[in-house]
């Protein structure tokens, strides 16, 4: 069953951290299941938190960055700028903050060319017995930046697809950002990615 949410701009945050994005703040506790960047198809599926997931076919694996279990290149097409990426997080049970501030947050990271939110897209299903939350936004990526102290860079014609999994030792958060059409090509991959999802 698929209930879509309302996502409501004055939300507020709740008292749990939500998930930081900063490295100097923690460190994965976990680093990718397989090691080093992929050339060509991903043979083996990556897992964290009592969960596995198949990499598509076409994403490559990137090198181990702070404070996630993987990062995804996703090679930009014609006509967009740069590749997109998709990043993987888990940060230990109980840690990371409620599904609900994470949406919030993330949605909020798009605005309008004048500087309004952007609506989002956001979703509950079901997949394996899990529980997965998603969501859909386009617009000024605001988030850009932002690590190692650096400040945000905005990105105009960027979408984010992003999932939450209640994994049986925590929450595990898949972003996919990038340029609008790079993203929007690979919404397959991704629909996928989380089809794929399955307690270990």
């Amino acid at each position: 069953m698929v209930a879509v949410l309302a996502c409501l701009s004055g939300c507020k945050q709740n008292s749990n951290p939500v998930v930081a994005e900063n490295p100097a703040a923690q460190q994965s506790p976990m680093l990718p299941t397989s090691p080093g960047p992929a050339s060509g198809p991903s043979a083996s599926p990556a897992q964290a938190a009592g969960v596995g997931w198949t990499i598509p076919a076409d994403w490559q694996l990137g090198p181990a960055r702070q404070m996630r279990i993987a990062t995804y290149r996703v090679r930009a097409i014609a006509g967009d700028p740069e590749d997109a990426e998709c990043a993987v997080y888990f940060f230990g049970t109980g840690q990371g903050g409620t599904v609900e501030a994470n949406l919030d947050r993330w949605a909020h990271q798009f605005t309008t060319s004048g500087g309004q939110s952007r609506p989002a897209k956001m979703e509950k299903q079901e997949i394996a017995g899990l529980k997965v939350s998603t969501l859909a936004v386009s617009g000024t990526y605001m988030g850009a930046g932002g690590m190692m102290g650096q400040g945000d860079v905005q990105k105009s014609n960027y979408r984010m697809r992003a999932a939450i999994i209640e994994a049986p030792q925590g929450l595990v958060f898949f972003k996919l950002t990038g340029p609008l059409n790079t993203v929007a090509a690979a919404e397959k991959d991704f629909n996928s990615l989380l089809s794929s999802v399955h307690p270990q």
